[in-house]
C-alpha cells in the first residue's frame, strides 16, 4: 500500500515536473520575444515619427517665412510702408525672397544628409533587433 502511494506520488510529482520545465521553456521564451517585438516595433515607430516631425517642420518653416516675405511686400504696415516700397522698388525684398530659397534648399540639404546618415545607424540598431528576435524565435521553436 504505501508503496502504490509513493507510487501515485512520485507519478504526480514527475508530471508535475515535466508540465514546469515545459512552461518555464515556453513561458520564459514567448515573455523574452514580447519584449523583443515591443523593442522593436517602438524603434520603428520612433523613426518614422521623427521622420515625420522633420517633413513637417521643414515645410512649416519654409511656408511660414515665405508668408513673412509676403506681408512685408504687401505693404500692409503704414508706419513702415515707404521703407518696405524703397526696399521693393530696388528689388531687395524679391532677392531677399531668392537668396531665402537657395539658402534654405542649401540647409535643407545638408539636413537631408544628416537624416541619412541617422537612417543607416537606425537601420543598422533594426537590424540587429530583428536578428536577436530571429535567434528567440529559433530557439523557442527548439
Amino acid at each position: 500500500m504505501i508503496q502504490a502511494i509513493m507510487l501515485v506520488f512520485g507519478g504526480i510529482v514527475l508530471i508535475i515536473k515535466v508540465i514546469k520545465s515545459i512552461l518555464i521553456k515556453y513561458a520564459a521564451h514567448a515573455v523574452i520575444i514580447g519584449v523583443q517585438f515591443t523593442i522593436t516595433a517602438t524603434l520603428i515607430t520612433f523613426v518614422m515619427l521623427f521622420y515625420v516631425f522633420i517633413i513637417t517642420s521643414l515645410v512649416t518653416i519654409y511656408n511660414k517665412i515665405i508668408e513673412i516675405f509676403n506681408y512685408i511686400q504687401s505693404g500692409t504696415n503704414a508706419d513702415l510702408s515707404c521703407f518696405f516700397g524703397a526696399l521693393d522698388c530696388v528689388g531687395l525684398t524679391a532677392a531677399f525672397q531668392n537668396g531665402f530659397t537657395i539658402v534654405y534648399s542649401a540647409l535643407t540639404t545638408i539636413l537631408i544628409f544628416h537624416l541619412f546618415k541617422f537612417t543607416l545607424s537606425t537601420m543598422r540598431i533594426i537590424g540587429n533587433e530583428l536578428f536577436k528576435l530571429g535567434v528567440l524565435i529559433g530557439q523557442a521553436v527548439k
